[in-house]
């Protein structure tokens, strides 16, 4: 039997909107088996995160890292990673750390992402589809020709009714699934929620 995660969340330890318990609880009310909380260059929300974890919800570490070529996740990492490292260097420490690097919408129009790079680094995985990703410069069909690395996908949830707007579902340890690759895929972005959330935050408005 599959269980589902989001394995990109925001708490309000980076630019998130709510605090790991809050998050904690709408992603059990939803239905979901676990989540990773990946904040901007920060660990202390995920490590927050990990007094919830239990055999029945489990809580993955992991930090999104800003690469001076695009944004990476670090999943199943307890370090911070520091910002400003080359992609090849950042990919290289969560390595060391233990953890799998994945390039996150790494094709976004507006976000930096690591473009083509994850054709030629050590990526572990990379997110084809991002909850908060409006617009790319490369289809997922195209991004996944001649790749030769698993496929996941992350809400980017930074507000509660975003979470759980693309998961991953996989049987048995999440990091081994995605090293191993059997990884299915659910997305179910709504962008009129992402552009309202969005609007809400930054006038104040709704």
């Amino acid at each position: 039997m599959r269980k589902t995660f989001d394995i990109h969340i925001h708490s309000n330890y980076s630019d998130g909107s709510n605090s790991v318990g809050e998050i904690v609880k709408r992603a059990k009310k939803i239905g979901l088996d676990g989540i990773a909380i990946t904040d901007h260059n920060e660990i202390e929300g995920s490590l927050r995160a990990m007094e919830f974890d239990s055999a029945e919800f489990r809580v993955i570490p992991g930090i999104e890292v800003s690469s001076k070529e695009g944004h990476i996740v670090g999943l199943g990492v307890r370090e911070v990673v520091y910002s400003e490292l080359s992609a090849e260097e950042t990919v290289k420490r969560i390595h060391e750390l233990g953890g799998l690097a994945i390039a996150v919408h790494p094709y976004d129009r507006i976000r930096q992402g690591v473009g083509d790079l994850i054709y030629e680094l050590d990526f572990d995985a990379v997110e084809i589809y991002n909850g908060h990703t409006l617009s790319v410069t490369k289809s997922p069909e195209d991004t996944m020709k001649g790749l030769n690395i698993p496929a996941v996908c992350g809400s980017d949830a930074h507000c509660l009714d975003e979470i759980g707007m693309a998961v991953i579902r996989v049987k048995g340890d999440p990091i081994e699934a995605i090293r191993n690759g059997d990884v299915k895929i659910e997305e179910h972005i709504k962008t009129s929620r992402i552009l309202m959330n969005y609007f809400k935050k930054r006038t104040g408005l709704f």
